[in-house]
C-alpha cells in the first residue's frame, strides 16, 4: 500500500486540488468549510433503459495527487418512490431490471464548480455473468416493492441488491454492504459477485452466488429499508467495519424508538466473518442522558462510515430537521457485544438505556465537524429547493483536514415532476481541526 503523507502532500501540490495552500488552511476559523464542488455527469448507465448515473451511495479514495482524485462509488438499487400515503404507502421501483453498478471517478483541479470524469462503469453481475438486479429477495420482513408503471409487486429476485457501503481491496475487488438481507456481498474486480454473507437462518437458494449465513441471527430484524449502510476497511486491511443504518426492529418494530442504539459488526476482511460487535449511540454525547436513557434525534440514520489512521472512525449521522454531524469513535474502547448476542441475551441491545449499568461500553463519541451550516450551499449545490432535506451518502478522507462526500440524488427523480433534476455532486470540506493520527492521503488501488 502506497501511503503518501501530510507533508509531502503539501510539497506535492495536491492542496491545489481543492484550491488552497497550507497557508491558508491554517487561517480557517474553527468552522468546516465547502473547499469545492464536483458535478457528477449524469451519463446513461449501460444496460439499464435509459436511467442516469445517480443514487451514489458511498466513497473510498483509491489515490489522491498532483493529477487529481480517484474515488470509488456505487448505485443503490435504482430509481424508487412510493405510492399512497399513511399505512397505505408503498414502496415502488421505476426500473425494476436495474443493475447497481459500481464507478470509478477522477477529480481534477478547477475552480467553481466542476465535473468528474469517469472512467468506469462496472454493472454487476452474479458469478454465472447474468446481471445483478435491484429486486428484493422476498423472504423475512420484506415487505412488497411495486412497479411503479404498473402497480403490481414486482418479481422478487433471491440475487437483488440494495447496495449502500463500498470499499476496495489492493488486489482491485471489492467489499459492498447491501440493505435487503442485510448482507455483507464479496465482489471481483471485473464486478461479478462471488459470495453474500447473510443472518443465520436466512436462505436464498436461487442467488447467483455463494451464499454464507455466518452473521448473527438478529440482523434479519433490521427495520424495513435501513439494513447495512456504512462499511470501512482498517488502515492493516484485516478487519471490515459494517454498520446498520438505524436500531433493529428487535424484538419488536420501534423498540430502539427511545435508546438509539445501533449495532456495528467488526468483519475478518479475509472470510467475511464477524469478529466483534459493537454499539453505536445515536445523539448528542454531551446531552445529560446520553449515556443513561438515550438521547436519540428524530428517525436517526447512520449514513457512512470511514476508518482513521489512528485506529478510530468517522461516522456521518443524520437526522430529519437538518442535523448532519461527523462523529469520530473508537472501537477498541467500546464493549465487545457479540457474545451476548450469539447467546440470545434475555434483553435485547435496542431496548438498554443506561448501556453502561448493563455493563456494556458504547462507542465513545467526539464531535468533529457540525454539517448544518453547509446545507445550504450543498443543497444549491444538488439543485434542491429551500426546504427539501440533503441524503449525504458517501464519506472519504483526503488528509487531516479534508474529507470528501457525495450525495444520493435518486437518480434525479424529483420530488415536483415540474421541478429541477437534483445532481450528483461531490464535496472537498474542510475539517475545523485536524484527525489526530491521519497523516496520510489514500491508498493506491
Amino acid at each position: 500500500m502506497n501511503l503518501i503523507c501530510w507533508e509531502c502532500a503539501v510539497a506535492a501540490g495536491l492542496l491545489a486540488v481543492a484550491g488552497v495552500s497550507a497557508v491558508e488552511l491554517a487561517a480557517r476559523e474553527e468552522t468546516p468549510e465547502v473547499l469545492a464542488c464536483y458535478v457528477v455527469p449524469a451519463v446513461d448507465l449501460p444496460g439499464n433503459d435509459g436511467v442516469r448515473l445517480g443514487g451514489l451511495s458511498d466513497l473510498f479514495v483509491a489515490a489522491s495527487d498532483k493529477n487529481g482524485i480517484v474515488a470509488w462509488t456505487i448505485t443503490d438499487r435504482g430509481p424508487n418512490g412510493t405510492v399512497g400515503t399513511g399505512a397505505d404507502k408503498r414502496r415502488t421501483l421505476l426500473v425494476p431490471n436495474f443493475s447497481p453498478a459500481i464507478v470509478r471517478l477522477r477529480l481534477t483541479a478547477a475552480g467553481g464548480d466542476a465535473a468528474a470524469t469517469i472512467s468506469a462503469i462496472l454493472p454487476l453481475a452474479g458469478r454465472s455473468g447474468r446481471p445483478v438486479s435491484g429486486r428484493p429477495n422476498g423472504v423475512g420482513r420484506d415487505e412488497p416493492i411495486l412497479d411503479a408503471a404498473s402497480g403490481e409487486p414486482v418479481p422478487v429476485d433471491h440475487g437483488g441488491l440494495d447496495t449502500e457501503g463500498l470499499v476496495v481491496l489492493p488486489d482491485g475487488s471489492f467489499w459492498a454492504s447491501e440493505e435487503y438481507r442485510p448482507s455483507l456481498v464479496r465482489i471481483s474486480a471485473a464486478g461479478r459477485v462471488l459470495e453474500r454473507h447473510l443472518p443465520a437462518g436466512v436462505a436464498l437458494p436461487d442467488a447467483d452466488a455463494r451464499v454464507i449465513d455466518d452473521l448473527p441471527a438478529v440482523y434479519a430484524d433490521r427495520r424495513d429499508n435501513r439494513g447495512f449502510e456504512g462499511l470501512a476497511v482498517s488502515g492493516d486491511g484485516t478487519r471490515l467495519f459494517l454498520l446498520l443504518q438505524s436500531p433493529l426492529d428487535h424484538p419488536q418494530k420501534g423498540a430502539a424508538k427511545e435508546t438509539g442504539n445501533v449495532r456495528m459488526l467488526v468483519i475478518d476482511a479475509v472470510c467475511g466473518s464477524p469478529l466483534a460487535e459493537h454499539v453505536y449511540r445515536l445523539g448528542n454525547p454531551t446531552d445529560p442522558h446520553w449515556a443513561t436513557a438515550g438521547a436519540a434525534p428524530g428517525d436517526g440514520k447512520l449514513c457512512a462510515l470511514t476508518a482513521l489512521g489512528d485506529g478510530t472512525l468517522l461516522v456521518l449521522e443524520q437526522a430529519d430537521g437538518g442535523l448532519a454531524r461527523l462523529y469520530r469513535v473508537d472501537p477498541r474502547a467500546a464493549s465487545d457485544t457479540l457474545p451476548r448476542t450469539l447467546q440470545a441475551a434475555d434483553e435485547p441491545l435496542e431496548t438498554i438505556g443506561d448501556l453502561r449499568a448493563a455493563g456494556i461500553e458504547p462507542l465513545p463519541k467526539v464531535l468533529v465537524a457540525d454539517l448544518a451550516p453547509l446545507l445550504p450551499r450543498i443543497r444549491a449545490d444538488i439543485g434542491h429547493p429551500a426546504d427539501a432535506p440533503v441524503k449525504l451518502e458517501g464519506l472519504a478522507v483526503l488528509d487531516e483536514r479534508r474529507v470528501l462526500l457525495v450525495n444520493d440524488n435518486d437518480f434525479g427523480v424529483a420530488a415536483d415532476p415540474a421541478g429541477p433534476s437534483p445532481r450528483s455532486c461531490l464535496w472537498i470540506v474542510e475539517l475545523p481541526s485536524a484527525l489526530p493520527g491521519q497523516k496520510s492521503f489514500a491508498v493506491d488501488r
